[in-house]
Order: C-alpha cells, then sequence, then structure tokens
C-alpha cells in the first residue's frame, strides 16, 4: 500500500514536471517565431530600402547620360559657332577698308544753278575712295554703304541745306528756312547699295549757301562700307 502511494505522488510530480516542461517550451518557441518574424519584416523592409536605392541610382545613371548628350550636342554648337566666327574674321580681314569724312573749308554759294558741293578737308579718307578734286565718293567694290552730313548757314530769312546724289539720282534733299539771325543746322543719312564704280556726292541747290568759319567744321561729308556683296 505504502509503494503503490509512493508510485502515485511519484507519477504525479512527473506530470507536472513535464506539463511546465511543455509551457516553457510553447513559451520559448513563440518567443523565437515573434523574433523571426520581426527579422523577416525588417529584412524586407531594407530589401524595399535597396530597391529604392537602386531606382534612385537608375534615374541618376539616366540624369548623367542625358547630361552627357546635352554636354555633346554644346560641345558641336560650340565648334560649329567658332568655325562661323573664324569665317567672318576672315571675311572682315578680306573685306576692303573704306571709310572718309570731309569738310569744308569757307562759305560755298549762293549761285544761281545747283552745284556739286566739294569738301577739301579731309578728316579721314581710309581707302582713297572719296575724291577731293571732284567731291565724288567712288565705290571701291560692290557693297552697302552708310552716307552722313550735317550742314548750317548763318543767314537770316534764307533757304540752306544740301541733296545727296547717287550717280545721277537725287536719293535725299534736306532743306529749312531761317527764321532767326542765327545759325541754322541740319543733319541727316542713309544706307545704300552701290555697284562697284558707282558715286555718291553732295550738291547745293540754286540760291542756297553754307556757312564756315573758324575751323570748327560745321558742314561734313561722311561715308563707309558696312558690308561688301
Amino acid at each position: 500500500m505504502k509503494s503503490a502511494t509512493t508510485l502515485l505522488l511519484l507519477s504525479c510530480c512527473l506530470s507536472g514536471a513535464l506539463v511546465q516542461t511543455e509551457i516553457t517550451t510553447q513559451s520559448d518557441l513563440s518567443t523565437q517565431l515573434q523574433a523571426l518574424s520581426a527579422t523577416v519584416e525588417e529584412l524586407r523592409s531594407m530589401e524595399s530600402r535597396l530597391t529604392a536605392s537602386e531606382r534612385k541610382v537608375q534615374d541618376q545613371e539616366e540624369s548623367v547620360k542625358d547630361l552627357k548628350a546635352e554636354l555633346d550636342e554644346t560641345k558641336k554648337q560650340l565648334l560649329h559657332y567658332n568655325e562661323q566666327a573664324k569665317e567672318m574674321q576672315k571675311r572682315l580681314a578680306d573685306q576692303p577698308k573704306v571709310a572718309f569724312s570731309v569738310a569744308l573749308n569757307g562759305n560755298v554759294g549762293p549761285s544761281n544753278v545747283e552745284t556739286t558741293l566739294v569738301f577739301p578737308k579731309i578728316l579721314t579718307n581710309v581707302g582713297n575712295a572719296y575724291n577731293v578734286y571732284t567731291g565724288f565718293f567712288t565705290a571701291p567694290v560692290s557693297g552697302v554703304y552708310f552716307f552722313r552730313f550735317n550742314v548750317m548757314d548763318g543767314r537770316y530769312n534764307n533757304h540752306m541745306g544740301a541733296a545727296l546724289y547717287k550717280n545721277n539720282e537725287r536719293v535725299l534733299l534736306n532743306y529749312s528756312w531761317n527764321h532767326w539771325d542765327d545759325h541754322e543746322h541740319m543733319a541727316n543719312g542713309l544706307v545704300l547699295q552701290l555697284n562697284q564704280g558707282d558715286v555718291a556726292y553732295m550738291r547745293l541747290p540754286a540760291w542756297y549757301r553754307l556757312t564756315e568759319f573758324g575751323g570748327n567744321n560745321f558742314n561734313i561729308f561722311s561715308g563707309f562700307l558696312l558690308f561688301a556683296m
């Protein structure tokens, strides 16, 4: 009887120990599973961040490729502009240098007929295209030229002015009536296309007069070549 009781107690103790061991084991497994799950989630997060980083790197690589293509295109354009600039410099170097400014030495007019104005005072005559004896500018090359003049008269109640001619054609006439006992000034300019050998010159209308004194160069005729054609 005593032995049976002892065996029963021993059996109960072993049963309790086994139950406790099983509970402890289940608790450890649950903890391990939670830790493993957390690790898996962290790995997924890291994988997601890595994928995003890879996409950023790919986008940056594409941007670098685009920038390189733009840089290559810019280099080509700069090379083209540089070649154009060299060509323009060569043309300018080869183009004749033509420019003049001439002035009157004293009063001119009045006369009962229109007369050619001869400006004998040379201020500039690059290319020697202006003739101080005839008053004619002769185009040394075909091209586009700019001409300008200014004139002055000091007579009260009189007309003053001048006309610009191309060959035998009057292309411009400016005149004014001096209402005051003072100096009356006038200026104008224009662009003309001339063939080689064409002439440009100034003429004074009949009964007009221009006043010049003191070396002040009130009356000036100027021109220069803009570009050859």
